[in-house]
């Protein structure tokens, strides 16, 4: 791996515990790489305003790529926005309504929000016990988003600009329904459609993923794409690995998902496992 010069890092199931948290011992390493001459990066689907939140405070990175692509920032200093077209949006957000499926819009410059006149079978369907199909992680971002994240509008904005739409059931059935639906729509709403977990979907701008996002990283800092390391977990990692030199699975991800990959970590995300592969390879 002497090639590697940079390091893009998923957060949900890679960096963050299951408490949605990243450890010490992760920060840790992370900093002893970016003074060892390694550009560190994160590239996650979360929205760029609660990354601060999940991580230690004096953590920093070279550059973040949030909201699956869409978004990239160094510093404080947007790099590059791609925005979900409105009348996409409005459509998507309609189907959701009619079947039920739980829904968070992001706005690039706004708090997420749903509709008021959704407002009470949405927050109904988060309620209660976790389901045993749901991920721990999962249920405790909900959870987060209802309490003091997700805010409440009578309709859909114009002109705020779109990063993603995130929706959620947890029934199994009702969220692979729909996901068919949206995939059956990508040409027509021009999207794209990933998830991150089996009970969720995420849509952003047709042809943006985490893979195109680090190209973009990449030509802004003058890095070769065969300096690349990505570590990542799940399925919104597939275009990270697609474009990635030297890629990582963690040992919780999917089989399919391993399959993709080079290496796999000796250790799940809740025992630090992205942060020891990179001590004990690079470090």
């Amino acid at each position: 791996m002497k090639e590697v010069k940079a390091i893009f890092l998923d957060m949900d199931g890679t960096i963050l515990h299951e408490n949605n948290r990243t450890s010490a011992e992760t920060a840790c390493v992370i900093r002893k790489l970016r003074a060892s001459g390694y550009r560190v990066f994160l590239a996650t689907g979360r929205a760029y305003e609660e990354i601060y939140l999940l991580i230690p405070k004096d953590l920093e990175f070279d550059g973040i790529i949030s909201s699956n692509g869409t978004l990239g920032h160094i510093g404080n200093r947007v790099l590059f926005e791609h925005d979900l077209s409105e009348s996409a949006v409005n459509t998507i957000v309609q189907s959701a309504q009619k079947e039920g499926i739980y829904y968070e819009v992001f706005p690039f410059k706004a708090p997420r929000f749903a509709l008021t006149e959704d407002q009470a079978w949405m927050l109904a369907l988060v309620q209660g016990e976790k389901p045993q199909q749901v991920a721990e992680s999962e249920w405790l971002s909900r959870h987060e988003a209802i309490k003091g994240k997700l805010t409440w509008r009578q309709h859909v904005p114009t002109g705020m600009g779109y990063s993603k739409i995130y929706l959620f059931h947890p029934e199994l059935n009702k969220i692979e329904a729909f996901r068919n639906q949206m995939l059956a729509q990508v040409e027509t709403l021009k999207i794209e459609v990933s998830n991150s977990t089996q009970n969720n979907i995420e849509t952003m701008k047709y042809g943006i993923n985490k893979g195109t996002a680090i190209k973009e990283m990449c030509a802004y800092f003058n890095i070769d794409i065969s300096e690349t390391l990505v570590i990542g977990d799940s399925d919104n990692d597939r275009s990270m690995f697609e474009v990635g030199k030297v890629t990582v699975a963690m040992k919780n991800a999917k089989q399919h998902i391993k399959t993709r990959t080079m290496y796999e970590t000796d250790f799940d995300n809740n025992e630090d496992g992205a942060a020891k592969f990179l001590e004990s390879h690079l470090l």
